[in-house]
Parts: C-alpha cells; sequence; structure tokens
C-alpha cells in the first residue's frame, strides 16, 4: 500500500510513501506520520492511500504520530477547500486546523501518579494508626491522585508506599486531563419557556437541518436560550455542535451557560472549550475530547470551527459580524465563511 502525504513543508503537492508491514492497518487518512524527506524527517499528514505509485523507489514511512487519526475526513475536506479559496498551500491549510499542541509529535498527555485500592484486606490489621487512618480515607474513594490523598491525609508518600508494600494499594502511572474549568463549580439548569418568536425561531432551525438562519436580537432577548434548545435538538439526533463566539465574549460566564445546561440528564456530555486563553496542555486535552468522541459540544474562538465534532449537526457564530472572526495570518480565512 502506499500513502499520498502532505508534509509541513510549503511545496503545495503531496509525495508517496510506502505503508510498511508493521503499520499496515494503522494508517488511514488522516494519520499524522514523519517521513524521510531528503537528509531529514519530517512531519506529515496522509491525505490519500493507493494501491501503487506511479514512482519508482518508494522510501517507507518512519513512524506514526499519535494512538488515533488527527484529521477526520471533513476537516481534511474542509482544508483543502480553504486552500483553494484563500489561495494558500494545502500544508498551511492543515497547519491551521490543528492545534500546536496537538501537531507536535509527543502526544501531551500529563500523567499523574494514582492511588487505587487493591481487592481484599490482609494485613489491615497490622496497620499502624496512622496507616490505618489513610488506608480508610482510600477505601472510601477508591481511587484518587496520590498528591490530592497526601493533602487530605496530611501524611508523606513513605507512608502511602508502605501500604503498597503489604499489597493493599496500587501506585501507578495514569493520564490526568486538564481541564480549565476544573474548579468552577457547575449548576445544572433546565430548559426556559420560549416566547412566541423564540419558538419561531427554533422551530424554524430544527425542521432545515443544514440550511442558514440570520438570527436577530438586541443584547438579552434570548438568543442564548435558543442556541442551548437548538443544540439540544442535536444531540438528541445523535449529533454535535459547534458554537463559535468572539474572543472578548468567551468569558467564564458564556461557557458556565452551556456547561451547566449539558451536565445532567438524558443529553448529558462533555462541552470542550478552545480558544487562545488556554494553555497548550489544556488545549491538547480539550481538543482530544472532542476528537474521542466524549465531547460533543464545542465553544470557542474562530480557530474552534475546526474541531474534529463527528457527526456535526449544528455551527452556531454568535455576533457573526465581529472582526475577530477574521484570521490575520495565512491562510487568511473567515470563520463565518468557513463555517457555511
Amino acid at each position: 500500500m502506499v500513502a499520498r502525504v502532505t508534509l509541513e513543508i510549503a511545496l503545495r503537492r503531496e509525495f508517496d510513501y510506502l505503508i510498511p508491514p508493521e503499520l499496515e492497518g494503522r494508517v488511514e487518512v488522516g494519520t499524522r506520520v514523519k517521513v524521510p524527506f531528503g537528509h531529514r524527517q519530517v512531519l506529515g499528514c496522509v491525505t490519500g492511500l493507493a494501491e501503487q505509485s506511479d514512482y519508482d523507489a518508494l522510501k517507507p514511512i518512519a513512524k506514526i504520530i499519535g494512538a488515533q487519526s488527527l484529521v477526520t475526513p471533513r476537516v481534511l475536506e474542509l482544508a483543502r477547500w480553504i486552500a483553494e479559496y484563500y489561495c494558500c498551500a494545502t500544508e498551511t491549510a492543515l497547519k491551521s486546523v490543528l492545534p500546536d499542541a496537538v501537531r507536535k509529535e509527543q502526544e501531551g498527555w500529563r500523567e499523574r501518579l494514582h492511588v487505587r485500592l487493591l481487592p481484599g484486606d490482609d494485613g489491615v490489621g497490622e496497620l499502624t494508626k496512622r496507616q490505618l487512618e489513610v488506608y480508610q480515607v482510600i477505601e472510601e474513594n477508591r481511587s484518587l491522585p496520590l498528591q490530592e490523598l497526601l493533602q487530605i491525609t496530611g501524611t508523606t508518600a513513605p507512608t502511602v508506599r508502605k501500604l503498597e508494600d503489604k499489597g493493599l494499594i496500587e501506585i501507578a502511572p495514569q493520564i490526568s486531563e486538564r481541564d480549565p474549568y476544573a474548579n468552577e463549580e457547575i449548576v445544572p439548569t433546565q430548559p426556559l419557556t420560549l416566547n412566541a418568536e423564540q419558538a419561531v425561531a427554533l422551530e424554524a432551525i430544527n425542521d432545515r437541518p443544514g440550511k442558514f438562519f440570520l438570527l436577530h436580537g438586541v443584547t438579552g432577548s434570548g438568543k442564548t436560550e435558543v442556541y442551548l434548545q437548538a443544540i439540544a435538538a442535536a444531540l438528541e439526533q445523535g449529533k454535535g455542535a459547534i458554537v463559535l463566539v468572539p474572543e472578548i465574549s468567551l468569558t467564564p460566564q458564556t461557557v458556565e451557560r452551556f456547561k451547566a445546561r449539558f451536565s445532567s440528564g438524558p443529553l448529558k456530555t462533555l462541552v470542550a472549550v478552545l480558544h487562545s486563553h488556554l494553555s497548550a496542555g489544556e488545549r491538547h486535552d480539550e481538543w482530544h475530547k472532542i476528537r474521542q468522541g466524549r465531547a460533543k459540544i464545542v465553544i470557542g474562538a474562530r480557530s474552534a470551527i475546526f474541531a474534529p465534532v463527528e457527526p456535526l449537526g449544528l455551527i452556531i457564530v454568535d455576533e457573526e459580524h465581529e472582526h475577530s472572526y477574521k484570521q490575520e495570518e495565512s491562510p487568511r480565512y473567515h470563520a463565518r465563511d468557513v463555517a457555511v
């Protein structure tokens, strides 16, 4: 098998590479790879597969980057449209659809030591008073980060290690996702009763999926409630939603309103947030929540339009006239135009 790869260097063409036997079945369209190019190795994205190539003496793909295909077919198609419409190289467009934290060769996950209770309680009777207090906290929580356990109990790591030596617990590294809103208290909310104008707007949106609508209303007129209930309708159909908000309006209060509506109930889902004020690690983890299908709703600034929500049922561009939806660097796309 042969993979057609767009490299992260501005050459405006694809290159063919052999898929080595050990990588067969793992390389697909959208897979990030490292390939030899001249006397160096460069990163690229698989944009097509073929049985054979018109070229001889193809070099093999060196390695796969990440455990999952990063660019979905929909996003790849969108990147190609951007390259054609905004007159830029495909590789430039592909760089835009992935956050830098995701594009890097390293997977970027943060690992923390977690303490997990093991079955059986042989040896509990031999514990000291202090060890027993720590064990009881672990027993109550079943599993928790080591650092959190130390803070709760005021104990030291050697004390916890002694419990591991006795076969009562296991201490092992575990992926710990970085959630920028982990410390926020989210109080679930219920849908509000719509007024006549809101009801008409919502019905029109739900009855004509895939069509474009301009929802006009002054601040405080209830547009957000229409957004929320339209998103709920998309979720009921098994689809997700992207909500674009001007960077200046992307406040914690705005995010919390969406999280609160979908934090419980039959439509419960994670709400991922993508914007420039997140750390690289937070952007990495939020993006992967979306790619893995755990977050069906994305709220963010203009680059969130590239979020790999699958299947996508609804795109909302709030305050679509705002100038911040226009990208100043290449590719100079307008998020509203990309959305439609």
